[in-house]
């Protein structure tokens, strides 16, 4: 009987060690492999937190920008929505990495990469606008076309394809500047 019970606390105490040993290899060991070769090339970011990642370094850039009193008339947003955006950038350099938790997120505003990661056919690189595998995000930005991929972008295209249809357009436009003209008329 004892013999019996000590097999299963050896198991249990294998199964646990397994465990804690997969938990260090994600959260510890495959982030930092990934932070050195993004580092070898160049590519700089904020430190980040083992845990956490940069989510403390975010929370004050977001702290200090919702602080900063907004211009009545100014439609720049983007400092105060995102600041890390436009502040990581200054200090780090184009592109940047930084860490939610032990996942990255690899910030290029270079177009001419943007293009080539964007119609890339392999699949490699996970569209921003998907919102991978965050269930919140998948709720934000729903099914359309931003955060489909493969036979389902496909499908949705080719049905909003003709809404696009350049006489339609044209159209559209011209509606759209004589109702501006009118309205642009009565305010004088």
């Amino acid at each position: 009987m004892a013999s019996l019970s000590s097999w299963l606390l050896l198991a249990a105490l294998v199964a646990a060690a397994q465990y804690v040993l997969r938990l260090l290899h994600s959260f510890l060991w495959v982030p930092y492999r990934i932070e050195r070769r993004l580092r070898r090339q160049g590519i700089g970011g904020p430190p980040r937190s083992l845990l956490s990642g940069n989510a403390a370094d975010y929370r004050a850039l977001l702290a200090a920008a919702r602080s900063a009193p907004l211009a009545s008339f100014h439609h720049s947003i983007i400092a105060r929505a995102t600041p890390q955006y436009t502040e990581w950038p200054a200090r780090y350099g184009r592109p940047f990495v930084y860490w939610f938790g032990p996942r990255p997120r690899l910030v290029v505003s270079d177009p001419e990469l943007v293009k080539t990661v964007m119609t890339d056919p392999t699949g490699a690189f996970d569209k921003a606008g998907s919102g991978g595998n965050n269930p919140l995000a998948r709720q934000l930005i729903g099914e359309g076309l931003v955060g489909l991929t493969g036979e389902k972008w496909a499908r949705h295209r080719r049905v909003i394809a003709p809404a696009f249809n350049m006489e339609r357009i044209k159209v559209r436009t011209f509606v759209n500047v004589t109702s501006k003209r009118k309205i642009g008329d009565t305010s004088h």
